[in-house]
């Protein structure tokens, strides 16, 4: 068979796959996992080890079976648990290719360029949970049907499915804005594209494409959510994902809705405002697909900031469509202003006022109180100086030049400061809960308490996980640095006739009588976002820096002193030894 040709657009969508792989999986493996990305991994590694009794069934069977099947094959880390939902969020990148005859072959691209690095996106990619796995698949799945391919539509339909309670969310946002489509009379993203061309329907309304569709999804489901037949509780942890769904709808999560809507203004201004730009563009004209995608946006923000149990990260049902809203935008401009010396020119400008009002923004951190008002009449005389560029290139040239030469400029800009965004809440700052799209708590010191008890294991026992640890701290962060302790053990409370070697306790218990035999050192463990509302009162600092009080919780790692060789003794001496200055304390 002869292969065809690589063309300009296919190596652009290498480059945006490549892209969005390298930035969810570099260094994916160097953030501590946090307690409900523990929860989940420890899961996977209970089934990985075939202790199904041990294993809980969470209400993600999908991330369960496919995470725990990576842990029996390669071995257990955070970069492997984090895995596939790296890997799903990476190939979802490519979904626009297939939507090249609806959205157009610019505007698909473009959005295949956000889905790579949109900083939400890209977050949820390197969590370990379902999250990112519930939205790749099912837009893929979405991809997949429309390129009439229902048995690879209906698998991808099936792990969607499987991936947790988020998918309901998503799939009762898509199923209000299909109503309201319909409601108001037009196809469901079908009508007149760019240049009068029409959008050729999927073949998926014919008897043959459902039952194969629906086929592969049930088989899917049956096969994976029961792990190859070997964990039959998985049906029913899918099952439950729609009661957890259901629960949240009366047990609020205490995140406040204009968080969300403060996330999107802040991590995703371009295609915000782009998005929002291609509504008001298209409103007038019969463009099925810019009000469709427009009401998807908006079923799926309100449903989103209304749902009490909510998360930021909710928000990525409203940032896939918002994107494909935002590409349709920018390709009926781009383009043509590259061609034209004057757009370029008042471009460039644009984009060095904007970055003049960013320094200024920043500056704020560093300027006495006294002229923080001058600076900010600065930043608003900035503004109105770029408007009055755009306004003068009107006049003198003509009203497009002008238009390509500002969307050019704005794009450019706030292109880089998106990536910027990406980088900073999935490499620079990835546990500050600070960030607005890490789900909180962070876990702090993890990575230094589990080489500090390496040390001490091989110091003393000469193997890296045969000490002997109690721990009265019930963490699922901890559990997991712990995982591979023989001797590793979690009671409510410490027998104090009984010193293990190392004890992990709460702080306060420096104050117990057996912390008189250990030696103690303390880490940060839980990290929580320290204001209440919205944002941070000194907002400027949280925009700029990622600057925000973070309410610490610690432990204490204790190690019995025999550990220590300079304090080494032997035989039934060290144990009395240790007994007597216990009682002392007492």
């Amino acid at each position: 068979m002869k292969m065809r040709n690589l063309t300009n657009e296919d190596l652009l969508y290498i480059l945006a796959f490549v892209l969005a792989l390298g930035v969810r999986l570099l260094d994916l493996g160097g953030v501590p996992l946090s307690e409900s990305e523990a929860g989940l991994a420890l899961q996977a590694f209970d089934l990985a080890r075939g202790d199904l009794a041990a294993a809980a069934t969470a209400p993600q069977p999908g991330y369960l079976a496919l995470t725990s099947a990576t842990f029996a094959l390669l071995g257990s880390s955070e970069l492997l648990a984090r895995l596939w939902p790296a890997l799903v969020g990476g190939f979802t990148v490519l979904a626009p290719f297939a939507f090249r005859p609806l959205l157009g072959r610019k505007a698909a691209l473009i959005m295949a360029f956000g889905l790579a690095l949109d900083p939400g996106l890209v977050a949820l990619s390197r969590l370990a949970d379902g999250r990112m796995m519930a939205i790749g698949f099912a837009v893929i799945a979405l991809a997949l049907a429309y390129a009439r391919k229902p048995a690879g539509a209906g698998i991808c339909t099936g792990l969607a499915l499987l991936s947790g309670p988020s998918i309901w969310l998503g799939l009762l946002g898509m199923v209000i804005a299909w109503g309201g489509v319909r409601l108001v009379g037009l196809p469901w993203g079908l009508g007149e594209l760019e240049g009068g061309r029409s959008a050729t329907p999927p073949a998926s309304a014919s008897p043959g494409f459902r039952r194969t569709w629906v086929g592969f999804t049930f088989g899917t489901i049956l096969i994976v959510g029961t792990m190859f037949f070997s964990f039959p509780a998985g049906l029913g942890a899918w099952a439950s994902s729609l009661s957890t769904f259901a629960r949240g709808w009366v047990q609020p999560s205490g995140i406040p809705a204009g968080r969300l809507l403060v996330a999107l203004a802040f991590y995703q201004p371009l295609a915000l405002i782009f998005g929002i730009v291609a509504v008001v563009r298209d409103w007038r004209r019969d463009r099925s697909l810019v009000w469709s995608l427009g009401l998807w946006v908006l079923a799926a923000l309100v449903l989103s900031a209304a749902f009490p149990g909510r998360g930021v990260g909710d928000l990525a049902w409203v940032i896939v469509p918002l994107l494909a809203l935002t590409a349709v935008g920018l390709s009926a401009y781009l383009g043509e202003g590259l061609k034209n010396p004057i757009s370029i020119t008042q471009a460039a400008a644009l984009v060095v006022l904007l970055a003049l009002v960013w320094l200024t923004l920043a500056g704020l951190h560093l300027t006495v109180v006294e002229a923080i008002r001058l600076r900010l009449w600065l930043v608003l005389g900035i503004f109105m100086l770029a408007i009055l560029t755009t306004v003068f290139v009107a006049l003198g040239w003509s009203r497009e030049i002008a238009l390509n030469g500002a969307v050019m400029g704005v794009s450019l800009t706030l292109a880089v400061y998106t990536i910027s965004a990406m980088l900073g809440a999935s490499q620079v700052h990835a546990e500050n809960p600070a960030e607005l799209w890490q789900p909180p708590p962070r876990t702090g010191q993890a990575a230094l308490l589990g080489d500090t008890l390496r040390e001490l294991s091989l110091s003393h026992t000469g193997d890296a996980h045969a000490l002997e640890v109690v721990s009265i701290v019930d963490s699922p962060a901890l559990r997991w640095v712990l995982r591979d302790y023989s001797e590793a053990r979690f009671p409510p409370s410490l027998d104090e006739d009984l010193l293990p070697a190392v004890v992990v306790a709460p702080l306060g218990s420096e104050t117990r009588a057996w912390s008189a035999a250990y030696r103690g050192q303390d880490f940060a463990w839980r990290l929580n976002p320290g204001w209440e509302g919205v944002l941070p009162e000194a907002w400027v600092d949280w925009l700029v820096f990622r600057e925000a009080p973070v309410q610490t919780e610690y432990i204490l790692l204790w190690a019995r002193s025999d550990l220590f060789p300079e304090e080494a003794v032997t035989g039934d001496e060290s144990v009395e030894g240790l007994e007597e200055e216990s009682d002392e304390v007492e």
